[in-house]
């Protein structure tokens, strides 16, 4: 774990970085689904999104305008199995607009053009720890909004703890979380969650631990987990969340309700 001093990305970045997301939106009207669209930091890519089989991280790189680490965006990339794109932005008439025709992606490591759609193929491409991790904070976010919970700061990056940070009665707490992949059926709390702790002490008025189970909804769920069948991009799943675990500090009563609910993408 490190801690990660962030600035918040200037307004001349955030004009850019709506138009790319509005120009990709275009180009896949139906199909494509945001796992990245805002700019809360700390970011390693600027958008990320789901075409079919294929997952999409996009780095904004706007005429002078630019903000973020490509170095750490090639990195989370490739922990998430992920096609690293640049989208480099020009500033024509009073806006930002894509720099190149198309998608106005390319491929961050050959610099040739990425056209999303066309990668898309009914090939069976095995979800990443990253996805799941991701999978696992949208499913503790979604429960902490249910009960009026502030959501301010979330990170789907395995490499940075907490994973979120939230509000209740105007003090600050934050949740670290983990995924498990069936035939697990919940994720152990990280061996240096009291170094964690210690480390949010001067912010945050305590902590918690949250467990997210995933398993095919195809599963047969036999016996020890007997033929298991993996969690593939784009296929349903079941979760199981038993709300979170205190960790430290005074806490307040934040419980979320047993869940084990389908999630088709």
């Amino acid at each position: 774990m490190y801690e990660i001093d962030q600035p918040e990305p200037p307004e001349s970045f955030r004009r850019a970085w709506h138009e790319a997301g509005m120009h990709l939106q275009q180009q896949a009207t139906e199909g494509i689904r945001w796992l990245r669209a805002e700019l809360r930091p700390p970011l390693a890519e600027h958008l990320a999104f789901l075409l079919g089989n294929q997952l999409v991280f996009v780095f904004v790189e706007p005429e002078d305008a630019l903000f973020g680490n490509k170095e750490l965006f090639l990195r989370v990339s490739a922990d998430a199995k992920a096609i690293p794109c640049l989208m480099p932005m020009a500033f024509v008439g009073g806006k930002f607009q894509p720099k190149y025709m198309g998608w106005g992606l390319v491929h961050a490591l050959t610099n040739e053009p990425v056209n999303p759609a066309v990668l898309v193929s009914d090939e069976l491409i095995e979800m990443s720890d990253w996805e799941l991790h991701d999978m696992a904070i949208q499913v503790v976010r979604q429960g902490l909004q249910e009960e009026g919970k502030e959501v301010f700061s979330y990170q789907p990056s395995m490499e940075i703890d907490p994973s979120i940070w939230f509000y209740d009665g105007g003090d600050e707490f934050w949740v670290v979380v983990r995924a498990a992949r069936y035939p697990a059926t919940s994720a152990e709390m990280p061996a240096n969650i009291e170094n964690i702790s210690k480390n949010c002490a001067h912010k945050a008025k305590g902590g918690f631990f949250a467990s997210v189970g995933l398993a095919c909804k195809d599963d047969p769920f036999l016996p020890d987990g007997e033929g298991a069948i993996p969690l593939y991009r784009g296929h349903g799943m079941f979760v199981k969340y038993e709300g979170l675990e205190p960790v430290s500090g005074g806490m307040a009563d934040v419980r979320a309700e047993l869940r084990d609910t389908s999630h088709i993408d």
